[in-house]
């Protein structure tokens, strides 16, 4: 029965036509550039939610070089971009300096107007 009426949809010329893509066409992967150097080239992600702890946190902001993936993990109560900011300057940009690039998965924590100044501010691509 399902396969029949598939076929019956799939032959009927105003059924195509009128059949909209409600799927979003996968976007286009372009490669991840190598870097030279460490700390050039960084990778950002937030894990959690998890069981709060003692101090009420209970997300982990993960911090990858490319070069040498070295892992900085940093737990946070939140992930919103006025806890990612600070954590991304205090835990790792002070320590390791400023990266050329910082790959993410483009989530609001990571692309809003407050990480977009830093990164004029401070002058890495995201």
């Amino acid at each position: 029965m399902k396969q029949s009426i598939i076929q019956h949809i799939q032959s009927c010329l105003p059924c195509q036509q009128h059949n909209i893509s409600r799927t979003k066409k996968p976007g286009r992967l372009n490669p991840i550039p190598t870097t030279e150097e460490p700390f050039q080239l960084i990778g950002i992600d937030y894990c959690g939610p998890f069981k709060p702890t003692s101090h009420c946190n209970q997300y982990v902001l993960c911090v990858t070089d490319y070069f040498t993936r070295w892992i900085t993990a940093t737990a946070l109560p939140d992930c919103s971009a006025q806890t990612t900011a600070p954590a991304l300057f205090n835990n790792y940009i002070y320590q390791y300096g400023v990266p050329l690039a910082i790959l993410s998965d483009q989530g609001t924590h990571f692309k809003n107007q407050l990480m977009e100044s830093i990164a004029k501010l401070i002058g890495y691509n995201h």
